[in-house]
């Protein structure tokens, strides 16, 4: 009895997301989608909270059952607020994922999770993983962002920036100790380069001014990073 009354004193005394939640995939339910735009996986919100991040496991399989490739994967709307939003309860969203065709059958499966009142489901140790995400992503947003202000103060031209980024990208997931935290080294980099090349002419085919790009990429990345701050609690 003293031992059942310890454990649930140790238990109240856990942080919300750390204290045991439902199974996974009672909470999300997942199917790997094979489809013309290259795959996707159709994702459920079967709780009755929103869910605001989970964590899945990617595999293919022979017909044998046989693991013949396994992934990790990430949806966290705090981090990407506008490709990845909350899930609220009942709803369905479609995550874009690369699917080989092939006589391999894809599987997926939910492991961890967060609800936005900041309770968790599945294994702790992996929505720890979570948590530990969105503070690398916070140090790469705040990495790029001070960049782009210097590149403003130095009148760099695209094409530096573009070197810029690249060297700082690979210069950093080089680096980084964590694989983890390489990852969200370069989502963010990446993001930005991406920008670059693409989205720096107008509808009209006329270039945006770099000091105008640059500020709208600061106030983009802001935003996110605010978002962010407020789901870390820093």
């Amino acid at each position: 009895m003293k031992r059942v009354v310890a454990m649930a004193l140790w238990a109240a005394w856990l942080p919300l997301w750390a204290q045991p939640g439902p199974p996974a995939q009672t909470v999300v339910s997942t199917t790997a989608v094979r489809d013309a735009a290259g795959g996707s996986i159709l994702v459920r919100n079967n709780a009755g909270l929103t869910v605001t991040a989970f964590v899945f496991i990617y595999t293919m399989r022979s017909p044998d059952a046989t693991v013949l490739y396994a992934a990790t994967g990430y949806y966290d709307s705090a981090i990407d607020p506008q490709a990845q939003p909350p899930i609220k309860p009942g709803h369905e969203v479609r995550v874009p994922y690369r699917i080989p065709p092939g006589g391999a059958t894809p599987m997926v499966g939910a492991e961890a999770g967060l609800f936005a009142d900041g309770g968790s489901f599945g294994e702790p140790h992996v929505v720890q993983g979570i948590l530990d995400r969105r503070g690398y992503t916070l140090v790469s947003l705040n990495k790029s962002i001070a960049d782009l202000k210097q590149a403003a103060k130095d009148g760099l031209s695209r094409q530096d920036l573009i070197s810029l980024f690249q060297t700082a990208l690979a210069t950093e997931a080089f680096n980084a100790g964590d694989g983890e935290l390489a990852d969200c080294i370069q989502m963010v980099r990446n993001q930005v380069l991406a920008s670059l090349v693409t989205a720096w002419r107008r509808p009209d085919g006329t270039p945006i001014p770099m000091p105008e790009w640059i500020q709208s990429q600061v106030d983009a990345l802001t935003q996110r990073r605010d978002t962010l701050r407020a789901a870390v609690g820093k």
